[in-house]
Formats: structure tokens, sequence, C-alpha cells
């Protein structure tokens, strides 16, 4: 079996959360970690848009072994709602072109996919589980899945993610939305039949590393087991933080969305690969993030 070092990976969408935690990792690893951007410069990274670019533009060398994370999408639920026919544009028929090209030159594909792509009725979602997701978002992501496993023949990765919880204090994920909505003083909103599984980003990169080695191809199901609502998540961060858990307002997400449109309860059981992952469970990362929240 090859060493990951041996391997360079191409990320799409380092400009991401999720992708720039990848080329850091990677990169650390391997200097000839390539990462792309799309619309967001950011340095050490090379301009690709999904819509527009060719895999030629990137500076891949015949003598080394790749493998490509695919992270870059568009990911704002309600954008997507509201415009189904452009962001369809760019999250399906561009990235599969990305795929179609990579194919053509033999390169595995990871493919960051999202717990969007099930209904939210009832949560606990398997793998093999094919019921239509509600929200557009979801759909893409499960049409790119579909045509991904045609144009390689089932040879590819899938891994579904659940709600990313990122560094305290330095990014826009779950935690710290509700920390920031805490300190507002203000009234906080939260809905209770949200139902999801919080993962630390950090696990979420040792996961994609263990696909990556063990050249795993399929469609795998990756959270942290534990699972919260919104309000639970919010009252539990309002009492590590000392804070008047008064303010905060129990509320059904229908009340800031009516469309039906977004899927409740979200949450998935793991892929058999990762039954022995030791995943941070989300009391290591409050804990972790303490001093920050409160400087």
């Amino acid at each position: 079996m090859e060493k990951t070092q041996q391997i360079t990976p191409i990320i799409f969408g380092a400009s991401g959360l999720l992708g720039g935690h990848l080329f850091k990792y990677f990169g650390t690893k391997n200097s000839q970690t390539i990462g792309t951007y799309g619309q967001n410069y950011k340095p050490d990274l090379i301009q690709f848009d999904l819509a527009k670019n060719d895999l030629d533009s990137l500076k891949i060398q015949p003598e080394n072994k790749y493998v490509a994370v695919i992270c870059a999408s568009l990911t704002n639920i309600g954008y997507i709602n509201a415009n189904p026919l452009e962001s369809f544009d760019v999250n399906v028929r561009a990235t599969e072109k990305l795929i179609k090209q990579l194919t053509s030159k033999q390169i595995p594909i990871v493919f960051i996919s999202s717990d969007n792509v099930f209904p939210g009725s009832s949560g606990a979602y398997r793998d093999d589980n094919s019921e239509t997701p509600v929200s557009e978002y979801g759909v893409q992501k499960r049409e790119i899945e579909s045509r991904l496993m045609k144009i390689t023949g089932n040879n590819a990765c899938v891994v579904r993610l659940a709600k990313i919880v990122g560094v305290a204090g330095q990014d826009g994920t779950i935690l710290n939305d509700i920390v920031n909505q805490l300190a507002s003083g203000n009234e906080v909103k939260a809905a209770s039949d949200l139902i999801f599984n919080p993962t630390a980003v950090t696990d979420i990169v040792r996961a994609i590393e263990l696909l990556i080695q063990e050249r795993k191809t399929g469609i795998f199901n990756f959270c942290n087991p534990q699972v919260f609502s919104r309000f639970d998540l919010t009252t539990y961060l309002a009492n590590a933080l000392n804070l008047d858990t008064q303010c905060i307002r129990d509320i059904k997400f229908a009340e800031l969305d009516s469309t039906g449109k977004r899927p409740l309860n979200t949450t998935m059981i793991n892929s058999s690969i990762f039954e022995n992952f030791q995943f941070t469970d989300l009391e290591t990362c409050v804990q972790l993030g303490l001093e920050a929240w409160r400087k």
C-alpha cells in the first residue's frame, strides 16, 4: 500500500472552510499539494473556475500520482433554493465537466457531499438510503453523486458530511455562530426540530485521509455520532459560557423558513469503515473554544 505522502492531492475549493483545512494538512505532508480557489483569492492557491477552467490550467506533473478532492460548490441553501437553475449549472454541470476531465486522466476522485441528500423526515440515515431530498442543494448533491458514479463506473469515493464544527472564534461554523448570537444580548431563536450531528473539521480531515489511504470507492456517511438539536446546542453553549438562557426561544424551523425546502432531522449512521474512528466529542470542542469565546 502506498503511503499518503506519495499521493499528491488536488484540493478543489481550497479557499473554503473544509478545503482550506485539507490544503493546509496535506500541504505539510506533500509540498506539491495543489489547492484551487474560484472567486476568493488566497495566496498559494491556483485560480480555477468550475464553469470556465479546464484541468490543463493546473500545474499537473505527469510523474506524480494524484487524487482529487472536490470541495468546490455553491453551498448557501437559501440562495440555491431561490436560484435552482443557476446553481445547478455550477453544482452539477460544471462539476460533471471536471469529473470527466479527471477521469480521462485516471485521477481518482473523493467528492464531498452532504447530509442534505436526505429528506430529513426521520433521521438516522444510512449510506444506502435513497429517499428524495427536499432542498434544492440536496437534489443537486444527489444528482452529481449519481453522475460521478456513472462516469467513473462506481470507481469513485463520495463522503457525506454533517454540520461542521470549525475552529473557535475563527470562522462562521455553527458553534461560533451560536456564541455570537448569544453574545449579542438579543433574543436567540433556536429550532428544536433542526437536528444534526455536529462534527469537528479536524475529524473530517482525518476521515478523508483514511479514505484516500485505503483507496476506498463507494458512498460513505461520516459524522460525529452525537445528536443535537439547534435548541439543545444553543442551551448547552449558554451554560458552558455562564450566560443567561432566558434569551433563548425554542421555535420550530418553519417560523424561520416556511418553504419546507430544508431537511430537519439529517442525522446519519456512520459507514462501517468508521466503526473504530476516534471522534472528537462536542464537549471537547466546546472546552477547546471557551478561552477564545470569552475574550
